[in-house]
């Protein structure tokens, strides 16, 4: 076995037999350098695979940025194409047709705008193993689900191993993926919102507005402080350790 590749445990062979592989990309930094790694042949035991995106509708802008002027073109480059796959609605669209904000503890977008759509497409295209890209410094995360690999954990490859990978390949790093009313956004992406995208500030704040009118409780998108908080915030001086006020645990987090 060479220094670039791992084990399949025994469970999943039968399954590979007859099924592809399929990168859950997300478009940050992990998902980017499993591909990488899976495209420039370092890790043939995970042939035939593919690529498969879930877009929300609201991922960052940086996001979008890379991936339509830099990943794709070298994607294609390597003789592969990043299937995109979406929801019938956004999932600000979602929370507004509920009249709810984001939920830290159920966490149900994920479910609904990631896991289940892409499960969906490879169900419809044969079926197959899921490759995640957590990598190995938060290998906690790693759960074993029946289906799923995880590569860069077996390969003991971290953030920075990711980052490298990434910047060996000549792109540039894609940046901390997800959607950009997160409500595990760190403060630092709150005010940033906050300063320079008043108008998807705006619509935060109604969706808070008429959650609150509906449940006669006050709902909160981030945190436990309301909208015009954050607001107040962004116009105050920066606080030197703003970033580190709210944690970035969620399934949909890709590095």
């Amino acid at each position: 076995m060479t220094e670039n590749q791992t084990s399949v445990t025994p469970r999943l062979v039968e399954q590979i037999v007859s099924h592809f592989f399929w990168l859950s990309f997300g478009g940050g930094v992990n998902s980017t350098a499993l591909a990488v790694l899976l495209a420039t042949g370092r890790l043939s035991q995970y042939e035939p695979w593919r690529i498969v995106f879930a877009d929300t509708g609201e991922e960052q802008d940086h996001t979008y940025e890379f991936i339509e002027k830099h990943f794709n073109p070298w994607l294609e480059a390597q003789g592969r194409t990043l299937e995109v796959v979406r929801d019938k609605e956004t999932v600000l669209e979602r929370w507004e047709r509920f009249s709810v904000v984001g939920s830290r503890q159920i966490r149900a977008c994920t479910d609904y705008a990631k896991i289940k759509p892409v499960a969906k497409h490879i169900e419809q295209h044969g079926g197959g193993i899921k490759l995640i890209g957590i990598d190995a410094g938060e290998a906690h995360r790693a759960i074993e689900r029946p289906g799923s690999v995880y590569p860069l954990v077996e390969l003991g490859i971290d953030r920075e191993g990711c980052e490298t990978v990434i910047r060996e390949a000549g792109l540039p790093s894609p940046g901390k993926s997800g959607c950009w009313h997160c409500p595990f956004m760190r403060v630092n992406e709150i005010l940033n919102l906050a300063r320079h995208w008043p108008c998807r500030f705006d619509r935060i704040e109604r969706l808070e507005q008429v959650a609150t009118a509906k449940t006669g409780k006050v709902r909160y998108q981030w945190g436990d402080k309301q909208v015009a908080y954050w607001r107040e915030r962004a116009t105050a001086q920066k606080s030197l350790f703003e970033d580190y006020d709210i944690a970035m645990p969620c399934e949909c987090y890709d590095g």
